[in-house]
């Protein structure tokens, strides 16, 4: 039975739930099977929805909200229709442990099972890119299972939950009887033990040459203060994933930068030769270690993780602490009160790349950075100009990038969920065309929400990564050169957004001024060369593929 127009439905129970745990956002694109909850999101002023273009970009803009914010985000989809397309953000958010409730309809439970319009197993479906899946059949318990969602997304090791909920479930009137009341229970934390933090002590102090490795997990679990705290009480030297960085302030003598595919030559050169290391964060993987190339048999690894199965996955000898990391960056202070740095220095190296117009744009852009201001750099080339030529200065600024899942055309629609996430800051993004022209519908979204994002689009006609892979690595030819020229800054202008063209360094620096005084969504085109020599060519060996 449907409630009647303008009555509280079980929809309205559930955007009641969110909002009582602490969801404030909604980020989604309706079907007609789950217009209840924007019929209900439209009777209160708790959550508030944001719509996007699409399902895919409606995930990535709650999942970069709560990267940011640190709280668990939702987004919905029409259940089989649109649900599907959430897929590639559930996955970044599966393996970057970012805390997400999706919330998909499903179908009636009357005709389950009757080929209605898009049925499919969701349940099924989202099993490799969820840590839990629920399906609610009934109305009673209904707001306690949406905020035990929630409470699950962000208990270690966090990430999204899938929350189905039938078609007619959601559209019946809502129970007469109020629900219990709810309060907040705080994320389990594991505090690392004693002993382990005082053996980690020990075997820093007997080090020959110690680093820390900061990943995304110091972000996630509000630790970037108790490590900067670290670093500066002890003189150790630190790199960060990419996921990892702005967690310390790479201005730094011994701040390293990010080490791995996205980084520098000298960073991975300097994690690779120490004999004992601190990873804090990380899942260690491919991209964080340059290809696996650490740690290997000559070094210790101290391997600090708040979720058990993460020190135990890869069977890495060493010394595995469980525990929060910022916990655990608080113990090893004290524990190291006496102690000083006196290693291997870190030899900064003078970059491989080309020093053209993009390496003047992430020079630009570390000047210009306030401390709330966020970065947002596509998967590809764009991660690896932010990760190795941007610097950041620590305090709140922050890089994000779609490292857990390497998908492109997330840059523009995270820079919209991070906008949110951030009011008080600038949102700037980088990414190529190939990923932009996968996410150009969200500028509608931007201009419609007249929100301040500036897109450094780096133009060069191809997918650069793949053709760099596909010729210079494999010996083949381009698959992507012949693509047609585009006029992006005329596509921009149709959007209803600011439009720039820059062809070099000197136009850049002339008009850089007009780009960041604007507040409006903001494109600005940077005509690249098809062979410029970005940071990634420069890490990767020739004949390997990362």
């Amino acid at each position: 039975m449907n409630a009647t127009a303008g009555s509280a439905t079980n929809a309205d129970e559930v955007v009641r739930a969110l909002g009582t745990a602490g969801v404030d956002v909604l980020f989604g694109f309706p079907g007609e099977t789950s217009l209840p909850l924007y019929l209900a999101a439209q009777r209160q002023s708790v959550v508030r929805h944001v719509l996007a273009r699409c399902p895919r970009c409606a995930g990535y803009m709650a999942e970069a909200y709560a990267r940011i914010t640190h709280r668990p985000a939702a987004c919905d989809a029409p259940g089989g229709v649109g649900s599907p397309h959430t897929a590639p953000a559930l996955l970044e958010a599966h393996n970057s442990a970012t805390p997400l409730v999706f919330l998909a309809s499903g179908a009636a439970r009357r005709t389950r099972g009757r080929w209605t319009t898009g049925e499919c197993d969701q349940q099924q479906m989202f099993a490799p890119v969820t840590k839990q899946r629920m399906r609610l059949e009934v109305a009673d318990g209904l707001c306690d299972r949406v905020r035990a969602a929630t409470q699950h997304a962000r208990a270690p090791r966090s990430g999204p939950v899938f929350v189905e909920i039938p078609a007619d479930l959601l559209s019946a009137p809502a129970p007469g009887t109020p629900g219990k009341p709810y309060l907040p229970e705080p994320p389990l934390r594991a505090c690392p033990r004693r002993d382990a933090v005082d053996d980690v002590a020990r075997r820093v102090r007997g080090a020959r040459q110690a680093v820390v490795v900061a990943g995304g997990g110091v972000h996630l679990g509000d630790a970037t203060g108790p490590l900067r705290r670290l670093i500066a009480a002890t003189g150790l030297p630190v790199a960060t994933t990419l996921n990892g960085k702005g967690a310390v302030d790479e201005r730094l003598p011994h701040a390293l930068g990010v080490t791995g595919a996205k980084g520098s030559a000298a960073a991975n050169a300097f994690v690779a030769t120490a004999d004992c290391i601190i990873a804090i964060g990380t899942k260690l993987g491919d991209k964080s270690t340059d290809g696996f190339r650490w740690p290997h048999p000559g070094q210790t690894l101290i391997h600090v993780d708040a979720d058990a199965t993460e020190l135990t996955r890869f069977g890495h000898a060493g010394v595995p602490v469980l525990g929060d990391a910022g916990d655990f960056c608080r113990a090893l202070t004290a524990a190291l009160r006496d102690f000083r740095y006196a290693g291997a220095d870190f030899e900064p190296e003078q970059p491989a790349w080309d020093g053209g117009l993009t390496q003047l744009l992430c020079e630009r852009l570390t000047d210009h950075l306030a401390d709330r201001d966020v970065v947002v750099a596509d998967a590809s080339v764009a991660s690896g100009w932010a990760g190795a030529a941007l610097r950041m200065r620590g305090a709140d600024q922050r890089l994000i990038t779609p490292r857990g899942s390497g998908s492109l055309g997330y840059a523009l629609p995270a820079a919209i969920g991070a906008q949110f996430a951030r009011p008080d800051g600038r949102i700037f993004a980088i990414g190529g065309d190939g990923g932009f022209a996968m996410a150009m519908h969200e500028m509608e979204t931007a201009a419609r929400l007249n929100l301040p994002i500036t897109y450094f689009l780096l133009n060069n006609q191809r997918l650069g990564l793949i053709e760099r892979h596909a010729v210079g690595l494999l010996g083949g030819r381009g698959v992507s050169d012949g693509f047609t020229a585009i006029d992006w800054p005329a596509i921009a202008t149709a959007f209803g957004w600011r439009s720039f063209r820059v062809r070099d360094r000197d136009d850049l620096a002339t008009r850089w001024k007009e780009i960041c005084d604007g507040w409006a969504p903001t494109l600005v085109e940077c005509v690249v060369p098809a062979d410029e020599v970005a940071p990634d060519h420069t890490v990767t060996p020739k004949g390997e593929v990362p």
